[in-house]
């Protein structure tokens, strides 16, 4: 059974915190934590032995367990503890063959340019490259607090997304200090970075809160007419008790009064739901990872058999052991294919099939 994020989480923090875990059965663990730590999370053991659970079935069998869900004030306060070990932090991935076989022949086969033209590479440089990993932490309120982290890559040298920055992290050696003395390629200052992941994180969150909006309104509905039918059948005893009091011709009851007291009752109690389920969501910047990774980077160059030739940069990835998407000129898109302009400029095949408008001439 693969481990949740939020497990994944928990087993990390408890090694890094300096403290030892151990499995009972799956998604319960016992963990010791350093007697600082503990105070610091406002933790209280039984013979120094945390035992967590993430499944509430287990709770009846392991009746002391914790059960650590979003909500839990200890894990609140866990995620408060972890953030403060730690706020940014940089690494450099190390191991890498950066003298790749054939390289200009796997920078051939990863072009895809037109027929007729040919692709020959220049020698590779290698540079560190940054990218940085941001964790967001979204958290929903409404009837419930609902947590949710985010994490988003960025690669500084493009200024755009990546995908697999984790996945690299994974499967990487990692080192605190710089192991080969290359210059750094240009790169996103972390400001603008930051931007580009809160507007990635920013719209994940709105995706999940719209999930739960639509969860919250189709409850607040049902309870609505729960509610609202409640008291109208409240009302219509009412209406019965009073038509019956005037056929019997007894003196009138305060029955208007009593109306007007269901109505307000009516009202403060819709308010009240309404209120309880409405949705405020609010996210914030946990954690940010700088990673420096060396690459190599060669100019490309694009061979016509008639007319100009032209070239572009591209960068090979050793970790992935792939050509990345290079940056169309014109249009600013990623982009593996290539393509001519009649100037000589290389961009993407959609950017050079469009004709330059021609200029008017002028009138004399």
């Amino acid at each position: 059974m693969a481990t949740s994020p939020l497990e994944e989480f928990l087993l990390e923090y408890v090694e890094v915190a300096g403290g030892l875990w151990q499995i009972v059965e799956p998604q319960v663990y016992d963990a010791m934590l350093p007697t600082a730590v503990e105070q610091a999370i406002d933790l209280t053991t039984s013979a120094g032995v945390f035992r967590f659970t993430l499944d509430p079935e287990a709770m009846p069998d392991y009746p002391t367990a914790q059960l650590m869900a979003f909500g839990n004030p200890l894990l609140d306060r866990i995620f408060e503890q972890a953030q403060s070990l730690g706020q940014v932090a940089r690494v450099y991935l190390t191991g890498f063959n950066l003298s790749p076989h054939d390289l200009p022949a796997t920078v051939r086969r990863s072009l895809q340019v037109p027929p007729g033209v040919e692709v020959r590479s220049g020698p590779p440089r290698a540079y560190h490259f940054a990218a940085a990993l941001f964790w967001f932490q979204a958290t929903l309120i409404s009837d419930e607090k609902v947590q949710n982290i985010f994490a988003v890559g960025i690669d500084r040298y493009y200024g755009r997304l990546t995908r697999t920055l984790e996945d690299t992290l994974r499967s990487t050696a990692l080192s605190d200090t710089r192991s080969y003395p290359y210059p750094d390629a240009p790169g996103l200052p972390v400001r603008q970075a930051y931007q580009l992941a809160r507007e990635e994180a920013t719209h994940a969150v709105a995706v999940t809160a719209h999930s739960r909006l639509t969860e919250l309104q189709q409850y607040l509905q049902s309870e609505t007419q729960r509610l609202t039918g409640y008291f109208t059948d409240l009302r219509a005893e009412l209406a019965d008790r009073q038509a019956r009091v005037a056929a019997k011709g007894d003196a009138a009851a305060p029955f208007e009064a009593q109306r007007q007291a269901l109505d307000r009752e009516e009202q403060a109690q819709l308010a009240d739901l309404r209120h309880k389920l409405a949705l405020r969501v609010q996210i914030r910047l946990l954690n940010v990872l700088h990673v420096i990774q060396p690459k190599l980077r060669m100019r490309v160059q694009l061979v016509p058999a008639q007319g100009i030739g032209g070239e572009i940069e591209v960068v090979f990835d050793p970790a992935l052991q792939k050509v990345e998407a290079t940056v169309c000129p014109d249009c600013a898109r990623p982009t593996l294919a290539l393509a001519l302009k009649r100037s000589g400029q290389v961009v993407c095949p959609t950017c050079a099939a469009v004709s330059p408008v021609p200029r008017r001439a002028k009138s004399s």
